[in-house]
């Protein structure tokens, strides 16, 4: 299985939302393309084996994937949504890692996923939790992710947060990127400028150009349609010019 990039993965996440009461992604209010909380709690902490391996594959070593059904069941009770952590669990296996890994990996993002759900309260969708602990996880910190459920109080920040993690990835400073997508939210950009704005960025660091000037360029150029249009425009793309690479000196 491969690994998604952080946007990619947000993008993937975000197309279709999947909106959920603004409170912290309760149990048994997961929508239903989201395998319910508490549905997955009963099914790890029945007694027939059917139902654990309907969670995920069965593991060699016993022991360990006991712990991995105890720590989602917790998780579950705790009211996070437990798909990402299926979905971590299947990740291990396809990539043969070990059980004692995969069940590492899980209660890492476990725990990710629990200081996601504060700093980001109200969460708008399981989506955007996720991609919260994918921001933790790239380096974010938990008080920047509060600064930004301050600006976006009332949207996903599914995208946002997937394109700010894509950035450090690509080797953007954390400054120049935190920055500069808090600027694209005071703004009002949409979700689509701020896919676009990744991939440009990726585009243009593929080219040869320094990541932080790439950021800073790409994030100018949205800034100032934003400016002309007074706004963000749902669906808007960016248009920017593409940048000049300067010629390589000959040897």
């Amino acid at each position: 299985m491969t690994k998604l990039s952080p946007l990619r993965a947000a993008l993937a996440r975000a197309i279709p939302a999947r909106a959920i009461p603004a409170r912290a992604v309760p149990a048994c209010a997961v929508p239903t393309r989201v395998v319910p909380a508490c549905a997955v709690a009963l099914l790890l902490l029945s007694a027939a084996p059917v139902h654990a391996q309907d969670s995920f594959p069965a593991l060699p070593d016993e022991p360990a994937a006991a712990a991995i059904r105890t720590l989602i069941a917790d998780a579950a009770a705790r009211g996070l949504p437990t798909a990402p952590l299926v979905t971590k669990v299947r990740e291990g296996i396809a990539k043969r890692a070990t059980p004692d890994r995969i069940r590492s990996a899980t209660a890492l993002l476990a725990d990710r996923m629990t200081v996601a759900a504060k700093a980001l309260a109200p969460i708008r969708s399981a989506d955007e939790l996720a991609a919260a602990a994918d921001a933790l996880q790239a380096g974010v910190p938990a008080t920047t992710l509060r600064d930004l459920r301050a600006l976006w109080p009332g949207t996903a920040l599914t995208v946002p947060l997937g394109v700010l993690s894509e950035m450090l990835a690509s080797g953007v400073s954390r400054a120049v990127a935190t920055r500069r997508v808090r600027e694209l939210l005071v703004k009002g950009a949409s979700s689509a400028q701020f896919a676009s704005l990744g991939t440009s960025v990726r585009n243009d660091i593929a080219a040869g150009l320094a990541p932080d000037a790439a950021m800073e360029l790409r994030s100018k150029g949205v800034l100032s349609l934003l400016t002309r249009s007074g706004g963000g425009a749902v669906g808007s793309a960016i248009v920017p010019p593409t940048p000049t690479v300067p010629p390589r000196p000959r040897r």
